[in-house]
């Protein structure tokens, strides 16, 4: 296989390692950035909030793009660096993990991709700020791309079983929203099937089927693991002012709608259901993962 072929993950974190992982199983090369060394030496050292960055020596055609904005501060300068890089040799294909986050507060309606964009927390908006540089870089380029705007991750070490057991408040399941989230392994294998040449293009949300809320879903979790959960708040706003970091993130409903990748990859996520991705992450369907 040429280095052209090979797949460049940038942002070897919780998703990334997977990917690479997944790619190893097909056989298919990859190399990895991440700000920290790696005793892996496919795994480069690459400071992305470095004043210059240089793309040379990636030896591919191919990226995937899973690394976060920065914490503060206005738009992605982190992927603007990146982009600024690839100017004189971009990719063929690009793949960029983004967020839902870019909907803002829908009110509970069902969102597809065609939902107007209310992105109103700073996370959010560098989020947005990433896909337009991103979608501007490549009609510049004509790179083929796809933006993949994805829920809450969970997955195998991605419970909260460590607060759970630590008696974890949660608003009762009556005033608790309903949720999206998506496993690891399904963004993994959407990820596999958009880096591929002649793979659709354009703008993908990604949620299982059952947009369990937050709190059944740790209760599924608490009961797998023989964990008593404390009684649960019944007033919400109480539970908003106890814990303003999920305020944040409860307050902005929306119902994700993932028909258009579903339908455009021939693909539905093996955990379509919260019960199975979190028996599955629990150690349960370790023959299949």
């Amino acid at each position: 296989m040429s280095g052209e072929d090979t797949v460049l993950i940038v942002g070897m974190g919780y998703v990334g390692h997977a990917l690479g992982q997944a790619l190893d199983r097909e056989g298919v090369q990859w190399l990895g950035w991440r700000r920290q060394a790696d005793d892996d030496p496919r795994i480069r050292p690459v400071d992305l909030d470095a004043e210059t960055l240089s793309a040379d020596g990636a030896g591919t055609r191919r990226i995937v793009y899973l690394a976060p904005p920065p914490k503060s501060g206005a738009g992605d300068p982190r992927l603007r660096r990146l982009l600024a890089a690839l100017e004189s040799e971009p990719p063929e294909r690009f793949v960029y993990a983004s967020t839902t986050g870019v909907y803002g507060n829908q009110h509970g309606a069902v969102v597809t991709e065609e939902a107007s964009l209310q992105a109103a927390s700073p996370r959010a908006l560098r989020r947005l700020d990433a896909e337009q540089a991103l979608v501007e870089a490549a009609s510049r380029w004509g790179t083929q791309w796809a933006i993949l705007r994805l829920p809450g991750i969970y997955g195998p070490g991605r419970l909260r079983e460590e607060a759970i057991r630590a008696g974890l408040e949660l608003p009762c399941p009556e005033v608790c929203p309903p949720g999206n989230r998506i496993h690891r392994d399904d963004i993994v294998a959407v990820i596999q099937r958009l880096v591929v040449s002649g793979a659709p293009t354009g703008f993908f949300n990604l949620a299982d089927a059952e947009h369990m809320s937050s709190t059944d879903f740790a209760t599924a979790v608490a009961q797998r693991i023989g964990v008593v959960l404390p009684p649960c708040i019944p007033d919400i706003d109480a539970y908003y002012a106890a814990h303003p970091g999920m305020a944040s993130f409860l307050r902005e409903q929306r119902w994700v709608d993932s028909s258009r990748v579903r339908q455009a990859l021939d693909w539905a996520p093996r955990y379509d259901d919260a019960i199975s991705g979190i028996e599955a992450s629990l150690g349960g369907d370790r023959e299949r993962r």
